[in-house]
């Protein structure tokens, strides 16, 4: 089912850069990062009404209305003459469809396991990057060929039949009358921000946020300042996606045998690493494809794992509403490619790029410390599973 949540605005973005929203337009860069900005802000806002959506209505229905809002946001960005065009298509409707596509995914699957949890979560989690992994490939030729419209269209139709099977075999776990009332009394309990563990948690997750976008926007566009071709930088892209949905399986079935915390904890500072010494010093596409290698599967464990967290501090019991306001306090984190890009604009005495490399870096690094500290708050001591 996120096999939907697909599209990688990097090789839209760079591919506009090059032709049709080139050097006319002042900050293009900077405009066009705003486009999965936008996307990626809704997934986060849009979850508490989704959440009420679930109340009154079978989630198999709010599928399919998630379907429909994506098919749509894609085909009508295939028809955009603007960089705000792109604003209200590829970010709103295909964000808000993406958004009830990511909530169901990742409330309605904890609650069918209690053991294995983390791996059934590792699976699912691997949808996202399953389809970066296949989409760069398709969306370079068809830029290349036919254009950005019909790349647009061509993927809103992959998602429409991708959505209309996930329908067909979707299937909910059935609730009593007195679970619907208690979780629409709820849904804005945010109660739940009076525990600092939770504060914490949400920091810890804008740094890790903010910094793991950046490389799936500018590694193309890093790409062709190295001489590279956008075919190239397109697999780059798609070599990190594939490596990412690796490693968040990984981490998954790891985190049922060593706890969530150790892993994310591990894979983040591997990330930070990589990005602080190795992504800096390599220009061609053999070294780029082994930095995209590592920080795709080292990058993406806080995401699989963020439900199994969020339970550690609020219970079972809590997830909904946990994971509602979780994804509202974090969405600043979404803006990460914009400071990052402001910064790129701003800070003389760099080599291009490479404020990227320090900002991706330091986040996963500060975040990886962060959590450290929440294990030890929870309870856990240096080599104990959590």
């Amino acid at each position: 089912m996120l096999f939907i949540l697909l599209i990688k605005i990097g090789v839209m973005q760079n591919y506009f850069e090059q032709t049709e929203f080139g050097g006319a337009i002042d900050n293009r860069s900077l405009q066009l990062s705003f486009i999965e900005t936008i996307y990626n802000v809704l997934i986060n806002l849009v979850s508490p009404f989704v959440q009420i959506m679930m109340i009154y209505l079978n989630p198999r229905w709010a599928l399919l209305i998630s379907v429909v809002l994506c098919t749509l946001g894609l085909t009508l960005a295939g028809s955009s003459t603007e960089i705000w065009h792109l604003y209200l298509t590829h970010g709103v409707l295909y964000g808000a469809g993406s958004s009830m596509i990511f909530y169901l995914a990742f409330t309605i699957i904890p609650k069918w396991f209690d053991k294995h949890r983390n791996i059934a979560l590792g699976i699912v989690s691997c949808g996202s990057s399953i389809g970066g992994l296949v989409t760069p490939l398709i969306m370079e030729p068809l830029n290349t060929h036919l254009g950005y419209g019909w790349c647009y269209r061509i993927t809103g139709f992959i998602c429409l039949f991708v959505g209309i099977v996930s329908f067909g075999i979707f299937r909910n776990k059935a609730r009593s009358e007195s679970e619907v009332i208690t979780k629409l009394k709820d849904i804005f309990d945010f109660g739940i921000v009076k525990d600092w563990r939770f504060l914490l948690w949400c920091l810890i997750e804008i740094l890790f946020e903010s910094a793991y976008n950046v490389p799936y926007y500018f590694l193309p566009s890093y790409a062709t300042y190295c001489g590279l071709t956008s075919s190239q930088g397109a697999t780059i892209l798609s070599v990190c996606s594939g490596s990412n949905a690796l490693g968040r399986l990984v981490a998954g079935g790891l985190a049922d045998y060593i706890g969530q915390v150790n892993i994310i904890i591990v894979y983040s500072i591997f990330t930070g690493l990589s990005s602080l010494i190795l992504w800096p010093q390599v220009t061609t596409f053999e070294g780029l494809i082994s930095f995209a290698i590592i920080f795709g599967f080292f990058g993406g464990a806080f995401i699989t794992l963020t439900p199994s967290i969020t339970v550690l501090i609020t219970g079972l019991e809590k997830l909904d509403t946990g994971l509602s306001v979780y994804l509202i306090i974090t969405s600043c984190s979404l803006f990460g490619p914009n400071y990052a890009q402001l910064i790129e604009a701003g800070v003389q005495g760099l080599q291009p790029f490479q404020s990227y490399t320090i900002f991706t870096g330091t986040g996963y690094l500060a975040g990886a410390a962060l959590l450290i500290s929440l294990k030890f708050i929870l309870g856990g001591t240096p080599l104990s599973r959590m």
